[in-house]
């Protein structure tokens, strides 16, 4: 998979929670021409444009084009960004199956709802740090399991 300027863009200006039309602003080009850039119909923006987005949205010019550093460890060159598109990429071959989307939008219900149940707003940032918690467990419980299975099939 390859992963295009435009998509990194797109990903840590979402990341940092700044809407298409403030970047562009930001950056003095149209909406439209960044909408474009983000979703690859435009692919080759000049160097001072690179630069001026490179500036604003504090990414190394080389994390930006991809570039790799010679010396450094492969899950090192591969910037944060690119590793949440790949992600992004994963979640959504995952979410093809509909019972699994049945159950994800279930519990994103249930977690959402429980926001107006627990009006307390620490008591609920601390019910979603033990949902996160308890996520974490489950997953590493179940991925033990896997390894066990794997080490008994040998």
């Amino acid at each position: 998979m390859q992963i295009k300027v435009g998509e990194i863009i797109k990903a840590k200006r979402e990341e940092l929670n700044i809407s298409l039309v403030d970047f562009a602003k930001q950056t003095g080009i149209s909406p439209g021409y960044l909408s474009q850039l983000e979703n690859g119909r435009k692919t080759n923006p000049n160097l001072e444009l690179i630069l001026r987005i490179s500036s604003e949205l504090d990414i190394d010019l080389e994390e930006l084009l991809g570039l790799e550093k010679e010396n450094e460890a492969p899950a090192v060159r591969v910037p944060s960004l690119l590793r949440l598109v790949i992600a992004k990429d994963r979640n959504m071959k995952v979410l093809e199956d509909r019972e699994t989307q049945k159950k994800i939008g279930s519990l994103l219900d249930r977690l959402l709802e429980s926001k107006y149940l627990i009006e307390d707003e620490g008591l609920y940032k601390l019910f979603l740090e033990d949902v996160y918690v308890q996520a974490e467990t489950a997953l590493k419980r179940y991925m033990s399991v896997e390894i066990l299975k794997n080490l008994n099939l040998k």
